[in-house]
C-alpha cells in the first residue's frame, strides 16, 4: 500500500484556542443517516489545560495537509496519565447535530412537511440554514398532525427521515459541516479521480490506493404490501404494493403490515416503493479497506483497476472506521508503540462500534487507514428503520379544547380537539391537536348514540396500535373541580344522565335512576320540551297511584275510539266551563241516579223530539207551581191554570259551544338508515372465484382500490399531460412543411406541388429556410407530446387510470398561419406566455370533457398533471403550476374543474387529490418586455404577469435542463434552483434546430474605419482587431483543423456617402469581423428528449417507447456512449465531468450551434451598425441567471 510514513500529517485545529497539542491516534466511525464519531488521543506539554474550555469548541481534524479530514466540535474531553514532559488528553470529536440527542421532548408539529419540521427542530439547536439542506426529489406531503413523544430530538429527526426515506450525511471543510438531507442518487457528491485497486503485495504504492474489496449479495424482501383504513372512505379497501421491475429469478418474498400511515392510495405506493428500496438497499454490498483519506460517507467512491471490470464504477460510501496512528509525536516514552484504547472503550463501553471486516488497528503501526462499505450508486439508499416510534402505553386524559367564547367544538363527525398535559406548547384554542374521533356504544348510519365532550372536560385518551400519531376520545371524567353531579358516596346508588344548556348553562335536562332500596325511581327533567313519538302501542301500568300536573292547558287528540274504565268513583272538577260536542249520539247510563244542579239554567233543546220518560213519577215543579205524572194520574197545581189563554213559553239561552284545539305534533327524528349488505369478495367470500379462475388473474404491480360497495362506477386516477412549446415553435407549423427540410431538396425534380409548397414557406431548395416558426424542426416538447400515452387518442387506458394530453403552440405562434412578432419579441400579447396559460385550461377542460362523456361510469378521485416546457414555455409551465397552486381561487383550476366529474369531497388543493407529478423544463427563458412602462429589454427578471418562482412543494419532482453554452443577452436564464447544466445552446437542448443546417454568422461584432478609398486592410484597426478575436475563437475548436478556411476575417467595404470637396481624397467604410461557414447538426436535442422522457417514466409518467428506427429520432451512433454519460451525469445532479475531452470536442465541432453571433436582421453583409443585433453575445460573454425568487 502507499507508504505514509513521510506523508500522514495528522492535524487538529481548534477554533479561538492556540495550542501544542499534537494527534497521537485516533478512530472515527461514520455511517449513513448517523452523527460521526472521532475519539482522539492528543499529547501536549502542558499538563494542566482547562478542559471546559475545550469542551463544545469547534474543530478540524486534518488526515491530510491538503485538508482532508472531518469537522465537528468537542463533546467530550479528558485529560489521561503524564509522562516526564508529555500529558496525554483524549477528546471526542462529533457533529452538532449529536447535541440532539441530549434533549427529549414531547410536542405536536401540525400542518408541516417533514422537512419542515426538521428544520424546526435543527434551527432550535442553532443549526441554521447554512449548516444544512435539502435536496429532495420527490414532494412530502403536510403531516397534518405528528407527535414527538417521549423521544430526544435525534432519534425523532432519525425516525422522520427512516419513515419517509430520506437519508443525510455531512460535507466537511476546514471552516464547518453541512448536514446534507435527500432522497435521491443526486445528492451524493464524487470524490475527485478514481482510487485504485492494488492487493498487498508488500510493495509500496505511490498513491492511495485499496487494499482489500470484497462484494457480496444476500437475499431480500422482494414485494412490500401495505393496508391502511381511512374512517372518511370506509367502504373502500386502501392497499397499496410494490414490486420491483426487474428480471431477477428469486422468491417472491412479502413484507406486509397494517396500518401503512396513509390514506391515499398514491401516498401507499410511494411509502410501499420505499419500504421496498429499504429492503434491498444492501442486497449488492462490497466492504475494503484503503489508505485514501478523501474517503467519506455520503459521496460517490470511483474504483478503478480491479480485475472484474463491472466492479471499476462508482460506488455508495454509506459506512467509513477510519484510524490513524502518528507515533512520531512522541520524542519520549519506550513504549511508543503501546497506545491507549480511544476514550469511551472502558467499562462504560461508549466507544466505537467496529464492523465485520475491519482490519485490525494493531496491524499497522503508523499511518492512515479505513474499512468501508459502498453499495452500487445506482441503487437507491433507504435508511434502515432501527428508530421506531415510541408506543403510549395504556390510556392519558386530556382536556377538550375549542375557540374562544364556545362551550362545544366539533366537526361533521363529532371530532374534538384537546391539549394533553404533557404539551407545553397548546394554547387550549382551537389548534391544540387535530380532530380525534369520540368512541360511542353504538354508531350506524344516522342511529346509534352520541355525547360531544364539551370544551374545558377532562376526556380518557387511548391511541391506535399505542401510535402518539391516532388518538382516541374513549370517555369523559370527572375531577376537583368538574364535581359529580349528586354528593358521593351519599348517592351512591344513583346513575345519572345530566346535561347543561348550552351557551351560558343555566338549565339542564336530566335522566336519574335511583336504586336504593325502597327509594327505587326513574326521574326525567327535561328544561324546555318533551317530546314523544310511539309509531306502534304504548301501555302504561302504574301500580299505585298517578299525578298529573300541567301548569297551562292540556290538548288530546284521539283519532280513534277511546275506552275509559274507572271502577271506583270518578270525581271531576271544572272551574270554569265545561264544552262537550257528541258529533252523534250520547248514550249514559246511570246505575242509581243522577243528580243535577245548575245555579241559574238547564236548557234542553231537541231538533226534532224529546221524550222524558220516567218509570213511576215525573214531575215538573217550578214558583210554586207543579205537575206530576204518576200512576194514579196527572196532578197539575197552581195558583191559576190556563189553557189556551194566550201567553208564551219560556225560552232558554241557547247553546254556545266551543270546540278543542288540536294539540301540536311531537317533534320527528329521522330514522337510521341500514348499510346496504357489502357485496361479496376475495375478503368476505374466499369461493367468489373458483381456484381456476384464480390462476388465471395475474399478479399486478399497481393494484387496484377494491370498492367494497356498487362497482357500477369507477373511481380513477386522471393523468394529464400538458406540453407549453418555446418561442417561435409550432409543432403544426413544422409538420406542414416537414418534407422541405433537407438541404439538398432540388426544386426542379420534385412534383411542381411540392416546389410550389415549400416556396410558399420559404424554402428555396438550396439549403435556405425561413426565420419563422415554418422554418424550425419539432422541439422536445413537441416530441413528447407525442410520446405522451392518451386515452382520447389511442382509447382504452387501465382501470384505475385514464389520462388525456394537451399541446400549447409556442409563444408568438399561430398554427397555419404567420407569426405574431410583437408575442416574440416581448412575451405579451394574445400569443404570450400568459395567454397560453389561460389558453390551457380551456384545452384541458375540453379534453377531460371529451373523456368523461365517452366514460360514463367514470368518477375521478385523483388528478395528477405532468407539465413539460421549453424556452418561455418553460416560463408558462412555471406560470401554470403556480395556478394549480392556488386551487379553485385561480380561474384556471376553475375552468378545469367545471369539466371534471370527481368523487364527492374531491379537493382542488395541490398535494391532495390534485398533484403535480413531474414538472420538465428545457432551459426557462421568460423574457418578458412591456413598452409601455418603459421595459424594453427582456434580459431582466421584471416579467410582470408571469409567475416563474418555483416554491417548495410545487410538483413531486423537477427536472431542469440548462444549456451551458448559451451566452445571448436577450436569453436570461430564470434559474429553477436545482439546475442541471448541460452542454450545448438554448435550441441544442430544448430542440428545433434543423436535421443539417449551413451556419453563416459573424462571431464578432463588425467593426469599421473610415479610410482613403482602396487603402490596404493589413493595418487598419478593425482588421486588426478581428484578426485577434480570430485566434480566440481557433482556440474554441469549432471547426475541424483540416478546415481551418471555414473561420476566418471577412472584410468588406462600403463608399462613404457624404458630400466631399471636389479635390478631396475619396473615402470609404471598411469592415472587417470573424465569421464562420460551417455544417451543424441538430442531433445533440435527441440526447435529452431521450434523458428527459427517462427521468418522467421513471416517475410514472405514462409515455411509449421511442423508436429507434424512425429516422426522425434515431441517434447517430457517435452520440450513444455521449447519451449514456449525461444521463448518469444528470441523475446524480450535474456534478462531476460528465464527458471527456475529445467528446466535448467532438460536440463543439459538429453539433453545439453557435447561438450568439452578430448578424443583423438585414443580411449576412449588413453594414449599418444601428440596427438591432437580437443574438449578440452577453456581456464578458457570461450568460444572466436570475434565481429562483
Amino acid at each position: 500500500m502507499f507508504n505514509p510514513a513521510n506523508t500522514a500529517h495528522f492535524t487538529l485545529a481548534i477554533d479561538g484556542l492556540e495550542h501544542d497539542l499534537q494527534v497521537l491516534a485516533f478512530e472515527g466511525r461514520e455511517a449513513l443517516n448517523q452523527p460521526y464519531r472521532f475519539d482522539i488521543t492528543l499529547v501536549s506539554e502542558q499538563p494542566d489545560l482547562d478542559l471546559e474550555s475545550l469542551l463544545h469548541r469547534r474543530a478540524f481534524l486534518a488526515f491530510t495537509p491538503q485538508g482532508e479530514g472531518v469537522h465537528g466540535l468537542l463533546q467530550r474531553v479528558e485529560q489521561g496519565e503524564s509522562g516526564h514532559r508529555l500529558t496525554r488528553y483524549h477528546v471526542t470529536l462529533q457533529p452538532q447535530l449529536s447535541y440532539l440527542a441530549l434533549r427529549h421532548n414531547q410536542r405536536i408539529f401540525q400542518h408541516l412537511t417533514v422537512a419542515d419540521i426538521i428544520a424546526t427542530v435543527l434551527e432550535e439547536h442553532g443549526i441554521t440554514s447554512t449548516d444544512y439542506r435539502f435536496q429532495l426529489g420527490s414532494l412530502y406531503p403536510e403531516r397534518t398532525y405528528c407527535v414527538q413523544y417521549d423521544e430526544s430530538d435525534l432519534h425523532f429527526i432519525q425516525r422522520l427521515c427512516e419513515e419517509e426515506g430520506i437519508h443525510y450525511h455531512f460535507e466537511h471543510s476546514e471552516a464547518g459541516h453541512v448536514l446534507v438531507f435527500g432522497d435521491d442518487q443526486t445528492s451524493f457528491r464524487k470524490l475527485g479521480q478514481p482510487t485504485v485497486y492494488l492487493p498487498d503485495s508488500g510493495m509500496t504504492a505511490d498513491e492511495p490506493v485499496i487494499k482489500h474489496f470484497a462484494v457480496r449479495v444476500a437475499s431480500r424482501t422482494r414485494r412490500v404490501t401495505r393496508r391502511d383504513y381511512d374512517f372518511e372512505k370506509p367502504r373502500l379497501l386502501m392497499e397499496a404494493a410494490f414490486t420491483p421491475n426487474d428480471e431477477r429469478r428469486e422468491p417472491v418474498l412479502e413484507d406486509y403490515d397494517y396500518p401503512g400511515a396513509f390514506s391515499e392510495r398514491p401516498r401507499g405506493k410511494h411509502l410501499s416503493q420505499r419500504i421496498q428500496e429499504r429492503h434491498r438497499a444492501d442486497y449488492q454490498q462490497g466492504q475494503g479497506d484503503s489508505d485514501q483519506p478523501r474517503l467519506v460517507t455520503g459521496h460517490l467512491l470511483e474504483i478503478s483497476d480491479h480485475p472484474r471490470k463491472e466492479w471499476n464504477d462508482l460506488w455508495l460510501l454509506t459506512e467509513v472506521l477510519h484510524h490513524g496512528k502518528q507515533p512520531q509525536v512522541l520524542e519520549e516514552n519506550a513504549d511508543i508503540l503501546n497506545f491507549p484504547s480511544p476514550l469511551g472503550r472502558g467499562a462504560r463501553g461508549e466507544g466505537l462500534k467496529s464492523s465485520e471486516g475491519l482490519e485490525s488497528t494493531e496491524s499497522f503501526e503508523q499511518g492512515y487507514r479505513n474499512h468501508f462499505l459502498v453499495t452500487p450508486w445506482q441503487v437507491p439508499y433507504r435508511p434502515p428503520f432501527v428508530h421506531r416510534k415510541p408506543h403510549v402505553l395504556g390510556s392519558q386524559t386530556a382536556v377538550v379544547t375549542g375557540p374562544q367564547g364556545e362551550e362545544i367544538h366539533c366537526d361533521e363527525y363529532g371530532r374534538i380537539k384537546v391539549q394533553f398535559h404533557w404539551d407545553r406548547e397548546g394554547q387550549a384554542n382551537e389548534h391544540t391537536s387535530c380532530w380525534l374521533r369520540v368512541a360511542s356504544n353504538w354508531a350506524g348510519d344516522r342511529y346509534g348514540g352520541i355525547a360531544i365532550p364539551r370544551i374545558g372536560m377532562e376526556v380518557l385518551v387511548t391511541f391506535l396500535e399505542g401510535d402518539p400519531d391516532q388518538p382516541l376520545v374513549t370517555g369523559c371524567l370527572f375531577h376537583k373541580e368538574h364535581l359529580v353531579p349528586y354528593d358521593l358516596p351519599a348517592n351512591k346508588t344513583r346513575s345519572v344522565f345530566k346535561t347543561l344548556s348550552s351557551p351560558g348553562g343555566g338549565g339542564y335536562n336530566e335522566l336519574r335512576i335511583e336504586d336504593k332500596k325502597g327509594q327505587e325511581q326513574i326521574y326525567l327533567h327535561a328544561q324546555r320540551d318533551w317530546d314523544e313519538n310511539i309509531e306502534h302501542d304504548q301501555r302504561l301500568r302504574i301500580g299505585n297511584e298517578r299525578h298529573d300536573t300541567v301548569e297551562a292547558n292540556s290538548h288530546t287528540e284521539i283519532r280513534g275510539e277511546e275506552h275509559r274504565l274507572i271502577l271506583k268513583d270518578r270525581k271531576t272538577e271544572v272551574k270554569l266551563s265545561d264544552h262537550l260536542k257528541v258529533a252523534d249520539t250520547q248514550h249514559v247510563k246511570l246505575g242509581s241516579g243522577q243528580f243535577v244542579e245548575a245555579g241559574n239554567e238547564i236548557h234542553y233543546y231537541a231538533g226534532n223530539k224529546l221524550v222524558v220518560d220516567a218509570g213511576m213519577e215525573l214531575t215538573a215543579s217550578a214558583g210554586g207551581s207543579f205537575l206530576k205524572l204518576d200512576p194514579s194520574g196527572i196532578t197539575l197545581s197552581g195558583a191559576q191554570i190556563k189553557l189556551n189563554s194566550g201567553g208564551s213559553p219560556g225560552k232558554g239561552s241557547g247553546l254556545q259551544l266551543l270546540t278543542p284545539l288540536t294539540p301540536a305534533m311531537a317533534a320527528k327524528a329521522l330514522a337510521g338508515e341500514l348499510l346496504d349488505l357489502p357485496q361479496a369478495n376475495s375478503l368476505t367470500k374466499p369461493e367468489l372465484f373458483t381456484a381456476e379462475e384464480l390462476a388465471d388473474v395475474p399478479l399486478e404491480e399497481e393494484e387496484e382500490e377494491v370498492e367494497i360497495e356498487e362497482l357500477t362506477q369507477q373511481a380513477i386516477t386522471l393523468r394529464i399531460g400538458v406540453f407549453f412549446d418555446g418561442t417561435g415553435n409550432n409543432k403544426n407549423n413544422t409538420e406542414t412543411v416537414r418534407q422541405c427540410f433537407s438541404p439538398d431538396l432540388d426544386m426542379t425534380d420534385v412534383a411542381e406541388a411540392v416546389r410550389e409548397h415549400c416556396a410558399k414557406y420559404g424554402y428555396d431548395g438550396e439549403g435556405s429556410s425561413p426565420d419563422n416558426s415554418y422554418g424550425n424542426d419539432l422541439s422536445n416538447v413537441a416530441r413528447l407530446y407525442d410520446l405522451y400515452l392518451d386515452d382520447v387518442a389511442y382509447g382504452g387506458g387501465e382501470r384505475g387510470f385514464k389520462s388525456v394530453k394537451v399541446y400549447v403552440d409556442g409563444i408568438g405562434t399561430l398554427s397555419g398561419a404567420e407569426d405574431v412578432l410583437f408575442s416574440q419579441a416581448t412575451g405579451l400579447g394574445e400569443t404570450g406566455v400568459a395567454a397560453r396559460v389561460e389558453e390551457c385550461g380551456k384545452l384541458i377542460a375540453q379534453n377531460i370533457s371529451e373523456l368523461l362523456t365517452e366514460s360514463p361510469e367514470v368518477l375521478v378521485e385523483s388528478v395528477c398533471f405532468d407539465v413539460f416546457g421549453f424556452s418561455r414555455g418553460a416560463a408558462a409551465a412555471r406560470s401554470f403550476v403556480n395556478e394549480l397552486a392556488k386551487g379553485t381561487e385561480s380561474e384556471l383550476v376553475t375552468t378545469i374543474k367545471s369539466s371534471v366529474r370527481a368523487v364527492d369531497g374531491f379537493s382542488w388543493q395541490l398535494n391532495s387529490d390534485c398533484n403535480v407529478i413531474f414538472l420538465g423544463l428545457f432551459d426557462t427563458v421568460a423574457a418578458i418586455a412591456n413598452p409601455l412602462y418603459g421595459d424594453f429589454s427582456g434580459a431582466n427578471s421584471d416579467n410582470v404577469g408571469v409567475d416563474v418562482f418555483l416554491r417548495d412543494g410545487c410538483a413531486k419532482k423537477i427536472v431542469h435542463l440548462v444549456a451551458r453554452d448559451e451566452v445571448r443577452e436577450n436569453f436570461a436564464l430564470n434559474s429553477a434552483g436545482i439546475d442541471v447544466v448541460v452542454p450545448g445552446v438554448h435550441s441544442d437542448v430544448g430542440g428545433g434546430y434543423l436535421p443539417s443546417a449551413t451556419e453563416k454568422l459573424f462571431l464578432s461584432r463588425p467593426m469599421s474605419n473610415l479610410l482613403s478609398k482602396n487603402s490596404s486592410f493589413d493595418h487598419v484597426a478593425a482588421y486588426q482587431e478581428a484578426v485577434e478575436k480570430l485566434a480566440d475563437w481557433q482556440n474554441k475548436g469549432i471547426v475541424s483543423s483540416s478546415d481551418q478556411q471555414a473561420l476566418r476575417v471577412v472584410t468588406w467595404r462600403k463608399p462613404y456617402e457624404v458630400q466631399q470637396e471636389r479635390d478631396a481624397t475619396p473615402q470609404e467604410h471598411i469592415y472587417a469581423a470573424v465569421g464562420v461557414e460551417r455544417q451543424v447538426k441538430g442531433s445533440l436535442s435527441l440526447v435529452y428528449l431521450r434523458i428527459m422522457r427517462d427521468l418522467a417514466e421513471a416517475h410514472s409518467v405514462p409515455f411509449s417507447p421511442i423508436d429507434e428506427a424512425d429516422q426522425d429520432l434515431a441517434l447517430p451512433q457517435e452520440l450513444q456512449s455521449i447519451h449514456e454519460k449525461l444521463y448518469g451525469y444528470v441523475l446524480k445532479g450535474g456534478t462531476g465531468p460528465a464527458l471527456s475531452a475529445s467528446e466535448e470536442a467532438l460536440l463543439r465541432r459538429r453539433y453545439i450551434h453557435n447561438s450568439a453571433h452578430w448578424n443583423a436582421a438585414k443580411g449576412f453583409n449588413g453594414s449599418d451598425l444601428d440596427i438591432v443585433f437580437v443574438n449578440r453575445p452577453a456581456q464578458q460573454g457570461k450568460r444572466v441567471v436570475h434565481p429562483n425568487e
